[in-house]
């Protein structure tokens, strides 16, 4: 089940993210899609921590990526704080910084040896 989850949200925040990256700032849609995308996001950087970290571990099961989950609920708790705060470059900046996150954590489940990368027939 927590990969489930993890799968199906982190492939809507990679989607949805873009799109609210596309979107004129400030209106109804954008701040509506936002919501959902930070959503997504943190239940894929919080479903994460049940899965296994496959190459190089670090602590138990937990490997290098999900430092980037770390990241990503950091990056997230800042960003919706500094708009509540009317912070709005502040907002931008940390939204890019945990969409970039989730973008790393993408790239890093390509690697050789990671579940998505074998699924994919990469290596």
């Amino acid at each position: 089940m927590p990969l489930m989850l993890h799968l199906v949200s982190s492939l809507l925040a990679l989607g949805l993210g873009a799109l609210v990256l596309l979107l004129r700032k400030g209106t109804l849609l954008h701040r509506s899609l936002g919501v959902v995308w930070v959503a997504a996001m943190a239940v894929s950087a919080l479903s994460s921590f049940w899965l296994g970290g496959g190459v190089l571990p670090l602590v138990g099961h937990l490997g290098p990526i999900h430092l980037l989950s770390v990241w990503v609920l950091v990056a997230l708790t800042v960003a919706v704080v500094s708009i509540l705060r009317g912070q709005v470059r502040r907002h931008r900046e940390w939204m890019l910084g945990a969409y970039v996150g989730l973008i790393g954590a993408f790239i890093g489940t390509l690697m050789p040896g990671r579940w998505m990368a074998t699924q994919l027939g990469l290596w």
